[in-house]
Order: C-alpha cells, then structure tokens, then sequence
C-alpha cells in the first residue's frame, strides 16, 4: 500500500509529490499530459509588486521568503535548473509613481522587493520609461516545462509515475483508503486543475477556467531581465522571448486567437518602442477561483480525498508556501488558513 495518489502532474501536483518523497512518503502520480494545461503553457513569472496600483501581492512576505530557497532545493532533488531569478523592470507611468516608489525604498514593508530605481531612461531598452522604473526582486520566472519534466523522470524512476488518463469510474473509495487499477492507497489528491470540474467527487467546487494566450517573437538583442508594464516581455534560452498575457473567462475553445494575439500586441507596443518578430503563440486555461484564492482541504464526506487546486496565474508563487502548509496539515491537521479551506465551499456540496 502507498500513501498517496496523486493525480494531475502540473506544477501542483510535482511539487507536492517531490515535497511528500522529501518526507519519506511514498507516492503515485497518475498524469495524461496536455499541451494546452496552464502548467505547460504558462510563463512562469513570480513577482512580489503586481497591478495597475504597483501593491505587494497577497502574503509576499511569507511567500517571497522562502520562494527562492524552495526551488533551489527542489532544482538539488530533481539534478535541474528551472528557476530564472532574473528581476523584473517595471517602468513607472508618470512622476508620481516614481516619488512614491522613492519614498517607498525607505519604508521595511517595500524595501525588501526593490532591488533599484531608475529616474531616468533604462539605457538598455527601447522602453516607453520615460519616468525611469523599478527593478523588483526576488522576482523572475521558472521554466515550468523543464521543472515537469525533469519530475517526470524522477518518478518513473522510483516507479511513482503513470502516464494515462485518469478514470474516475475504476476509482474505489473505502472508508480509510482508495483503490485504483488494484492498488491502494492511504490518501488521494487532486491536483489536476480544471479537470477536477469534470469529476464527481470535486466537480462541485467553485473553480474558474480562465483562458490565456502567450506570443513568442524575436527582438534584436537579448533580454536580461523580465520587462513588465501591462504585460510582459520575457527571455528564453532559445533566444526568442515570451509576451503575454491575457485573460479570458468566456471562451469557446482553448487554441490560440486573432483577438488574443491583437490585445497582447496593442499593449505591446505602448511598452516597447522596438521591432518585434512574432514568431508563433499558444494557449491555455489556468485554474482560477471566483475570491482568486486557492482551494485546498479535504472532501467533505471522505477522511481521506483532497483537494490541492485553485492556484490560478501565481501557481509559482503560491505553491511552495502552500504545499508547506498542506503537508503540516495533512500530518497532523494543523487548521489551513480560512482563506483557502475547501470548507467555505462546503455549502456548494450537493446532499444525498
């Protein structure tokens, strides 16, 4: 018998079976990769300063403490590197923005997240900055697809991976275990994403699909930090850059759009004042949540069945500091933060 099934092998669910192993728990990942998953498409980005109004991102002093130092370990357990710590440069929009982010490299509560600001032009960049800009820290991207498949490997080779479409009708639920496939196990996961809207055990909860588009495209010259003012410009080491992104909450499919590709653009070329080649773009649909909170906690009729979702476009950054929170809570049943228990969904629960 194991401990834990786990289905669904995007960015929740290989950090949270790396971070069970760690613990000496054995595991079950059960995956059918799809290209169109927000894990695979995603950038990537964690940033601590996000919106129009330039405000730290809920829990950045938890998260962004440990963030770095997470991926740097899990980079050692997997023998990979994934985590691009790069910065971020976000110009400012006008004067005011600039006198306040001034002041704000003075006060404990932003200091921590400025690396430098610019008051002037950045000379690297054909940037509309004008007013100069901020470069934020920590702050970069992690290349999820690497991080993925690098797990992949990993737990094919502890025997801990199936690469198969996850059938919830061969699934049987006894009172202090699961069996799947005739195998057993202690505890069950879902960290499949939107997919968990399509079973019965977890279709009931709240989730979001929401809908996002990523160009790819070719500057002239390199990028060494992530450009970032109403969308953003990153690098890759094919030495294409990524533009995105977008949000879309009513769609009728998921491949990339005329529409999509036009909206990134325009906000594009109020940023940066240099040719770009657009090479290609892709889609995907991320896990959000109506109070963009994530959903996590057990199931309100079995013991047992959990649910590890809802991270929506900051997977990156939340995940760590939550799957650290839900491994406590899973050994001891430590409470989880009231902001993103499962139980405020309780009353959604269809009753028998």
């Amino acid at each position: 018998m194991k401990d834990y099934l786990i289905i669904g092998h995007g960015l929740a669910g290989a950090v949270l079976a790396h971070s069970l192993t760690e613990k000496n728990h054995s595991v079950m990942v059960i995956d059918q990769p799809n290209e169109n998953r927000s894990s695979t498409v995603a950038a990537g980005l964690y940033n601590p300063i996000t919106g129009r109004q330039m405000v730290k991102t809920w829990l950045a002093d938890e998260i962004f403490s440990m963030l770095e130092p997470f991926y740097r370990k899990l980079e050692q357990h997997l023998d990979a590197i994934f985590l691009q710590a790069i910065g971020i440069y976000r110009p400012f929009v006008n004067q005011e923005e600039q006198n306040d982010w001034d002041i704000k490299q003075s006060d404990e509560k932003f200091s921590p997240f400025i690396s430098s600001i610019r008051k002037k032009h950045h000379p690297e960049y054909q940037l509309d900055d004008r007013f100069g800009g901020i470069q934020l820290k920590p702050a970069g991207f992690l290349q999820i697809p690497k991080l993925l498949q690098s797990s992949k490997e990993k737990l094919l080779h502890q025997a801990s991976y199936l690469e198969e479409e996850y059938d919830e009708t061969r699934l049987v639920v006894a009172s202090n275990h699961v069996e799947y496939n005739g195998e057993t196990y202690r505890k069950l996961i879902y960290a499949n994403g939107t997919r968990a809207l399509n079973t019965n055990l977890f279709g009931w909860v709240p989730l979001r699909p929401v809908k996002g588009e990523i160009l790819r495209g070719k500057l002239d010259k390199p990028l060494k930090t992530i450009l970032n003012r109403g969308v953003f410009i990153l690098p890759t080491d094919t030495g294409l850059v990524r533009v995105g992104s977008n949000y879309q909450h009513h769609f009728e499919d998921i491949l990339p759009s005329n529409k999509g590709q036009e909206e990134i653009t325009r906000k594009l070329e109020s940023l940066l004042h240099e040719p770009i080649e657009i090479v290609d773009s892709v889609a995907g649909v991320r896990p959000a949540t109506k109070d963009r909170r994530p959903i996590i906690g057990k199931h309100p009729e079995y013991e047992h069945i959990y649910l590890f979702n809802g991270f929506g476009s900051k997977g990156v950054s939340l995940i760590p500091f939550f799957t650290d929170k839900f491994l406590t809570y899973l050994s001891d049943e430590t409470p989880l933060m009231e902001e993103v228990n499962i139980t405020r969904y309780y009353k959604a629960y269809p009753s028998k």
